[in-house]
């Protein structure tokens, strides 16, 4: 065979090869960019297999955001898993808190700083940032409208009213609340942010409590006061799933299509770092344990810190029930509740923090505030002269009744 044939067969089949791998090279790109949330699903070769039969999604938002992710896992994880959505945007956050702590959810997507703290402290697992386009960290404000003669904290008076959140709420309670102490002014509290926003605009409230971006835009409203920095939100699965279930579900998860995760608002990320947050709240909680939320105005301090103790007997009691009247930080982990007894006795309720987050009821100490409870099963300890202790150890030792 000649040298000239030789060369074109070699020619020949290398342009065979070239044309066999462009057009694998082109049916891979065409594929992906026809289905770009299913990678791990082709890798594999089928659907992804849970152990568990039933899936819910916990929203704080409307439901519509998140009916595209539920739908793709349910094609992701095939039939047998059954996907549904439990929450909207008028769930308070102390409803979402108590099915954290039942395990009700098994993907959290928590929204707030707060609530991804208490889902940490029921044993949830992190699984992606939410509000993925926003820094890591946000801020807190306190804002007027911009008419108003209130220039700064030092203009608000006995007489001035307050729109807040949920007790729950980083932005719109436990942050501005750090910063007002000292203060004594009207409080009108329990709202979202946009219905806080509202009664600032309408002049039902004179100041208002909300996150920096949701009102640093406002031509109509003026931030008078800027918190210190507040971790983001994040997503969360349940303890209830196994190891397996969980990283399964996080693979999916991140690998939706771009589209389904803007609209659900998360993505891939590292989780923030919590403990100062922690420790920030710890100490709104002390300037506040004085206040008394059910009755204006609000005093942001406490005038007298002297705690009343009665000296009496104790008899073998079962079960202790009686009224939270106030408490204090034991050490950093550990609280200690005032427990105004129904048999006229009173009560150190000492509890770890963790504990007391897996409480159905008690999102946290200001909330308590006030409220009656029931110790099963603890046997009180005399302590000292008339100071009698109910250690707590379980979460199903304190009920909120």
């Amino acid at each position: 065979m000649s040298i000239a044939k030789k060369g074109n067969i070699t020619l020949l089949i290398t342009l065979i090869l070239t044309s066999v791998i462009s057009l694998l090279i082109a049916y891979m790109a065409i594929s992906k960019l026809l289905k770009p949330g299913v990678s791990v699903s082709l890798e594999n070769g089928a659907k992804q297999k849970l152990q568990t039969s039933s899936l819910t999604i916990g929203i704080l938002t409307n439901s519509s955001n998140y009916n595209d992710l539920a739908a793709y896992l349910r094609s992701e994880l095939g039939n047998k898993v059954q996907v549904t959505i439990d929450g909207n945007e008028s769930i308070s956050y102390e409803d979402v808190r108590n099915r954290i702590v039942r395990k009700e959810w098994d993907i959290v997507f928590a929204l707030s700083p707060m609530l991804s703290v208490a889902a940490k402290e029921n044993g949830y697992t992190f699984a992606a940032r939410m509000f993925p386009n926003n820094p890591s960290y946000y801020q807190a404000s306190l804002f007027v409208k911009s008419i108003s003669a209130i220039q700064s904290l030092s203009d608000i008076k006995p007489t001035t009213t307050i729109a807040f959140g949920d007790f729950n709420s980083a932005s719109s309670f436990y942050m501005p609340t750090y910063d007002l102490f000292g203060k004594t002014l009207r409080v009108d509290m329990g709202h979202r942010g946009q219905k806080i926003i509202e009664m600032v605009r309408n002049s039902e409230a004179d100041v208002g409590a909300a996150a920096y971006d949701a009102v640093k835009n406002e031509p109509n409203l003026r931030v008078i006061h800027l918190s210190r920095q507040i971790p983001g939100s994040n997503v969360y699965l349940s303890p209830n799933l196994s190891n397996s279930d969980r990283e399964t579900l996080k693979q999916v998860i991140l690998n939706a299509p771009a589209s389904i995760k803007n609209k659900a608002n998360y993505d891939a990320g590292q989780e923030p770092d919590y403990s100062y947050f922690v420790k920030i709240s710890q100490k709104a909680e002390e300037v506040l344990r004085c206040a008394d939320f059910q009755h204006n105005p609000v005093d942001f301090f406490c005038s007298n810190n002297t705690i009343a103790q009665n000296n009496h007997n104790l008899g073998n009691t079962p079960n202790i029930e009686g009224r939270i009247n106030g408490w204090s930080h034991q050490n950093a982990n550990t609280e200690q509740l005032n427990l105004s007894g129904r048999d006229n006795k009173v009560y150190l309720v000492v509890i770890p923090r963790q504990i007391l987050n897996q409480i159905p009821g008690a999102s946290n100490l200001l909330a308590l505030q006030g409220k009656d409870v029931r110790a099963v099963g603890v046997t009180p300890r005399e302590i000292g002269k008339g100071n009698f202790e109910l250690k707590i150890t379980q979460p199903n030792q304190l009920v909120v009744l």
